[in-house]
């Protein structure tokens, strides 16, 4: 299993290495491919799994864009310093309704997964994620010189 997961984090810098546009972000095409073998490799998943797994990750990930895509329009070209406390309020009772609803979507969706997936599957799913995405932000922060300037 270990050999499995080193091989796999191999695979992925070596890859993320090479997505990387010169000045730009990785491709995001790219970048699904890795959180496919990612979290396929991470969860153990055996190919019966995986056939039922994706669909419902993907639909997951869907409804939480839409989610996450309203909380980034909140705050888009707001000057908060102009604002009434009226509107301040209403902007975090906008917030935090975006944050239950991206509870909500979680709790919905680990009901689903495990449906299709052993339990402890299921718990590793959000371990999976949040190691992906801290490998990302390492290749990102590496890529980067001094201050946060591209080498």
């Amino acid at each position: 299993m270990k050999n499995i997961f080193f091989s796999t984090l191999f695979a992925v810098t070596t890859v993320l290495v090479s997505a990387q546009m010169p000045d730009g972000p990785p491709d995001n095409e790219k970048v699904e491919s890795l959180r496919i073998a990612f979290l396929t490799n991470y969860l153990d998943l055996t190919s019966e799994e995986s056939q039922k797994f994706w669909p419902v990750y993907n639909q997951m990930r869907d409804e939480l864009k839409v989610v996450m895509d309203k909380e980034m329009n909140l705050k888009k070209d707001k000057d908060f310093s102009k604002m009434s406390d009226a509107e301040l309020n209403q902007v975090m009772k906008d917030h935090f309704d975006n944050e239950q609803k991206i509870l909500d979507t979680k709790k919905k969706y680990a009901e689903e997964f495990k449906k299709v997936l052993p339990l402890r599957k299921v718990v590793l799913l959000a371990d999976a994620e949040n190691e992906f995405k801290r490998k990302l932000l390492e290749h990102a922060k590496d890529r980067k010189g001094p201050g946060g300037v591209r080498e």
